[in-house]
């Protein structure tokens, strides 16, 4: 997550509507500063009534989360947890602030406690995409809308070239692509994400490679190093059937012996 985002007029305004009411729900374009919403309005509301701020993300979002919070909030009490961690704590547990961003509610297993636990909360912040689970959409209200037209510089000369990123977002995509590379995953795989890159939100593509991670955890030794020989086999295999076909080529060329 990036604070800078924070200081963008249009996601200012969102925090600051989400503060004022009390608590309700972003919509957010990917790469739209969703989480930093999230995060920045539920720290704040946290902070104004004194207490507890429970979050629920992904677990590979959870040490970067906990250092937000602490830039934003530094008094604040925070607890990071994930869906299942979430799914487990008995009924009526959570008060305080509640923040959840919705891509946690893919599993079917979790929505139940987290409804209960949004009932419990004394407020409530969603973050989600358009695409997102609405289990907590009645209880998260208001509900805001950031598109990433919403962030553009206004009249743009070539609007296809230009594209709101947030400071640092940059160096972070890199870093992530990097960190992409050395994991054991498919080459397609590696292809989408480092497509994916250009156009998202870094924790967005952290999320989805995390799940990635645990679909492969399941390889066995010798599949895992089956996966990690085919890439440099198959260019080789490649490359030696493309020089045949290019001998075969040149003999039937009028001329050529």
């Amino acid at each position: 997550m990036d604070s800078s985002v924070l200081k963008h007029p249009k996601i200012a305004e969102v925090v600051d509507s989400l503060f004022v009411a009390g608590g309700g729900r972003v919509t957010y374009d990917i790469g739209g500063g969703g989480r930093e919403i999230l995060l920045a309005a539920g720290a704040r509301l946290a902070a104004e009534t004194n207490a507890e701020l429970t979050i629920v993300e992904s677990p590979v979002l959870h040490s970067e989360i906990r250092s937000f919070v602490r830039e934003l909030q530094p008094e604040v009490r925070c607890a990071v947890i994930s869906a299942t961690e979430a799914a487990l704590q008995p009924a009526g547990s959570i008060n305080g602030v509640l923040a959840v961003h919705a891509d946690v509610l893919r599993d079917a297993d979790v929505r139940r406690p987290l409804l209960a636990m949004a009932h419990s909360a004394d407020r409530l912040v969603v973050a989600r995409h358009d695409y997102s689970d609405t289990t907590l959409d009645a209880l998260a209200t208001p509900g805001l809308v950031v598109r990433l037209r919403d962030l553009m510089p206004p009249a743009p000369q070539d609007p296809s070239a230009v594209r709101w990123t947030a400071p640092a977002m940059e160096e972070r995509k890199q870093r992530v692509i990097r960190q992409l590379n050395q994991r054991l995953l498919p080459e397609q795989d590696v292809e989408d994400f480092a497509e994916l890159m250009q156009n998202v939100d870094p924790d967005e593509v952290r999320n989805r490679i995390a799940q990635m991670q645990e679909k492969y955890a399941g390889l066995s030794e010798l599949a895992r190093h089956q996966l990690a020989a085919r890439r440099p086999r198959d260019a080789r295999e490649h490359g030696q059937a493309q020089s045949a076909a290019y001998q075969q080529q040149d003999t039937q060329r009028p001329g050529l012996t």
